[in-house]
């Protein structure tokens, strides 16, 4: 009897942590992909300019650009590879103007994330 009630109880601490176990590891994944998410999958596109403008939140603002095909480009600054000139960029950006952009990141409708433009070279 007493047995019993020990191996059930040893059963319930695995479990337990198996499960917490389980959840620090999908909050570290989780953490480590919001980090470098913007990162990763680097692509290069030429694109015509159809729109751009300021979408402001309660604490920030992202700069996007919109092409003909109504895909949705976002600039901003990525510390890990030294980009710092997202301003520079979407000013030096005008309507209706081909560019070849070079991207990371992936769109993501759900989290409302964008490829982010990192380099901008004007189509002649």
């Amino acid at each position: 009897m007493e047995n019993l009630k020990i191996k059930q109880i040893c059963r319930k601490i695995n479990i337990s942590n198996v499960v917490s176990i389980l959840i620090i590891f999908f909050m570290l994944v989780f953490i480590f992909l919001s980090l470098f998410f913007n990162y990763l999958n680097p692509k290069s596109y030429t694109i015509e300019i159809k729109d751009k403008f300021i979408k402001n939140d309660r604490k920030s603002a992202k700069y996007l650009v919109v092409d003909t095909n109504n895909t949705t480009y976002e600039i901003s600054d990525l510390l890990f590879i030294g980009k710092f000139n997202s301003t520079d960029i979407y000013n030096s950006i005008d309507i209706g103007k081909s560019y070849k952009i070079y991207t990371t990141g992936f769109r993501i409708h759900v989290f409302s994330l964008y490829q982010n433009i990192n380099k901008i070279e004007l189509e002649e």
